[in-house]
């Protein structure tokens, strides 16, 4: 096959703290020589006093200080556990706490135990994160909050999401990853859910939660819409295509992805109803299953890993597996630069075709893999 390569302090506060010297005058004698030896001594004595109160405030500053960072408490704590029973109910999920000594089991992964393990990121950007119980601390994010419905999901569908104190603000960091990345991270990305982020900022603040809206409206096809740059038309070859010139066709737009014809429609897993979650979770009644949906609906989940933005489809009923994966990446092809649409399955995402705005350059480039992509060999 041919083959084309890509071109990929802290200043530490030093507490003077010293113990105030207790120094008291000498006694008064009739000399002059003594007198005019009182004065100087005095003189000093008054010096290391005030020297010594200085420091004394000075730690008493800074020990106020320290205890005004604190933005985190047992009460918040407690309201935002009210609040997330309420969102649970809102959402039609079952979310529970974690902390230590009650950790996570989210596909095999303790939390809050595994930020030790320095593999989380951000936006696609390698962080550092930690518990903390009052939201101070030298992690870029400082978690005080751990919210997961994994335990009652029983799918590959879970959602965990970390309350944390960011550069001295509220963020709300959500992750559905349900397996290993190439690079070894675990991604997260600041929730999109607005209510989740305004009420957290209120707990934060001091003030009080909003009840959710406990009223949930299955979101129509129109209200999902693919990545901008998925959308269009590519060409991929494949050898065990039926198309003319084994040229396989992919058109994407709105919510809909269609190969050669055969048309599946983008959902979120927020559509899902309470009857197809128990079908997911093996509690419900296979006969109960819509054949429309099993075979024409896919949900999706969207995320970035190493500068690239993936968007994964599984089959609306897919309990296991992972599912296809589409990522674009703009490439240099015989001095020209454009769009290439990538598809990839597996634990390590691997690349299964590479798709093309241009039937010429599918034909031309049939048999590329790319060095930068994880391709099993």
């Amino acid at each position: 096959m041919k083959k084309q390569g890509v071109l990929f302090g802290a200043a530490a506060l030093l507490l003077l703290a010293g113990c105030s010297q207790k120094v008291e005058g000498p006694k008064s004698t009739a000399k002059s020589s003594s007198t005019s030896q009182q004065v100087k001594t005095s003189k000093k004595a008054k010096k290391t006093t005030t020297s010594s109160a200085k420091k004394v405030s000075r730690k008493q500053v800074t020990q106020t200080s320290s205890s005004d960072k604190a933005v985190w408490s047992s009460a918040k704590s407690q309201a935002l556990k009210s609040y997330m029973a309420n969102f649970s109910q809102s959402m039609n999920q079952q979310y529970a706490d974690y902390q230590p000594g009650n950790e996570t089991h989210f596909f095999g992964l303790n939390y809050p135990s595994y930020f030790k393990e320095d593999k989380l990121a951000v936006d696609d950007q390698h962080v550092t994160a930690d518990w903390s119980a009052d939201g101070t601390g030298s992690s870029d994010y400082n978690v005080v909050g751990i919210y997961s419905d994994s335990a009652a999901a029983h799918d590959m569908s879970a959602h965990l999401y970390l309350f944390t104190i960011h550069d001295g603000q509220p963020v709300v960091l959500i992750t559905e990853q349900n397996q290993g990345m190439p690079d070894g991270l675990v991604h997260f990305k600041e929730t999109a859910n607005t209510d989740l982020k305004q009420n957290f900022t209120q707990i934060v603040g001091g003030g009080s939660a909003t009840t959710a809206n406990t009223t949930k409206t299955p979101s129509s096809t129109a209200n999902y819409q693919v990545p901008s740059e998925l959308v269009g038309t590519w060409y991929g070859y494949s050898e065990y295509s039926k198309q003319p010139e084994q040229i396989d066709t992919l058109e994407i737009a709105g919510n809909k992805l269609t190969l050669n014809g055969e048309t599946t429609e983008l959902h979120q897993d927020s559509e899902r109803t309470s009857q197809e979650r128990e079908l997911l979770s093996g509690k419900g009644d296979p006969n109960q299953i819509d054949k429309n949906k099993m075979d024409n609906w896919g949900v999706i989940k969207e995320f970035d890993v190493e500068g690239r933005h993936w968007l994964n489809v599984r089959g609306w009923y897919q309990s296991a597996g992972d599912g296809s994966y589409y990522g674009v990446k703009s490439r240099n092809i015989d001095g020209e630069t454009m769009p290439v649409l990538t598809i990839a399955g597996g634990a390590g995402m691997w690349p299964s075709q590479h798709l093309y705005p241009t039937k010429a350059a599918a034909l031309s480039m049939k048999d590329t893999k790319f060095d930068d992509e994880h391709n099993q060999e």
